[in-house]
């Protein structure tokens, strides 16, 4: 009689078990050597079209979500942070600026002597994560009948790290021992007012030349703090639908055109992480504001019950940096009831 075998979870997979590499950072983090998410990342379990199908997915869905944070990136507006996974606080400085400078014919005359100050800040680095599971049974059958597997769960929980992200950027996030993470409109320095005629901009009672009037309110207001523009302005959803009407009865340009005629305004985005009876104009610059990046939106693997339970976590390192300079002075508006 022939010898019984039983194969493991293992052995279906082929290769060591695609737990999460403890083992791996533990060595790294003794020797003084980088953290590196891609430690926690095995092709035991998931092969890799199937990794690949994954992280479409995932990417895809985040793309979608992030409208602020996107804004940033695509303006350049960037701070890497390498070896993220091993740091918890990112420094930053804030800068004084100089005297005016002197004129003259011969460029003999000393200006006044001056130097800038700096002052240190510390902004946290959280992870933003999701953690979801997958039967191994449900991964067997998938290759069984050479199918693809399903991604709603990556997909959603892409969405949510997403909309997280893009939560703390206009709305700030958690404190960490002591430390806030600012958003557009949490950001104490922020040049914070309320509505002009007719009240916010989704109301009926509000004109296209009240709209017109608040932002050159906050026009005059961010050029007095020395922010010249480029500048995008967020509003909420159902702004968004009173933008789409005419600028004036009969008119031939709806609001949002006229808007977008003012010079400076580059952009006018919809945020749906953005409250009713909210609107921000942001300078689209680095000194105003930033994303902090450290890993970018992806996904890590291990198992659990003996490979019965394959789990995943969603997870991003990225936080806002909104600048202020130490006179207090900020290139963020927001107008709120």
């Amino acid at each position: 009689m022939a010898k019984q075998t039983y194969d493991t979870g293992k052995t279906f997979f082929t290769g060591s078990a695609g737990r999460w590499a403890t083992a791996q950072l533990k060595k790294a983090a003794l020797e003084g050597k980088a953290l590196s998410a891609a430690a926690l990342r095995t092709l035991d379990t998931l092969r890799k079209d199937e990794w690949k199908h994954f992280d479409d997915a995932l990417v895809a869905e985040g793309v979608i979500r992030l409208v602020g944070v996107a804004d940033l990136i695509a303006a350049g507006n960037v701070i890497p942070v390498p070896n993220a996974m091993g740091k918890t606080v990112f420094e930053y400085e804030k800068i004084t600026d100089m005297d005016a400078a002197t004129t003259s014919l011969d460029g003999i005359s000393r200006s006044d002597n001056d130097r800038q100050e700096f002052e240190l800040n510390q902004l946290p680095l959280p992870i933003t994560h999701k953690d979801f599971f997958i039967n191994l049974r449900v991964l067997a059958a998938s290759r069984e009948r050479g199918e693809s597997l399903d991604t709603t769960q990556v997909r959603t929980a892409g969405r949510v790290v997403a909309e997280q992200l893009e939560n703390m950027l206009f709305n700030g996030g958690k404190t960490f021992g002591g430390l806030p993470i600012y958003g557009y409109t949490t950001h104490p320095d922020a040049v914070d007012t309320g509505f002009g005629t007719g009240g916010d901009w989704g109301q009926a009672a509000k004109t296209g030349e009240n709209i017109l009037a608040d932002v050159q309110t906050m026009l005059a207001a961010l050029k007095a703090n020395r922010f010249y523009g480029p500048y995008v302005i967020y509003v909420p959803a159902d702004a968004d639908v009173k933008l789409s009407g005419d600028f004036k009865a009969n008119s031939d340009k709806t609001i949002r055109q006229r808007l977008l005629e003012v010079e400076g305004i580059s952009a006018i985005r919809t945020a749906d992480q953005l409250a009713t009876s909210h609107v921000v104009m942001v300078q689209m610059t680095r000194d105003v504001a930033a994303w902090v990046q450290g890993e970018t939106l992806q996904t890590i693997q291990w198992d659990e019950y003996g490979g019965f339970e394959v789990n995943f976590k969603a997870f991003a390192i990225g936080v806002p940096l909104i600048r202020s300079d130490i006179a207090g002075r900020s290139g963020v508006y927001h107008m709120h009831d």
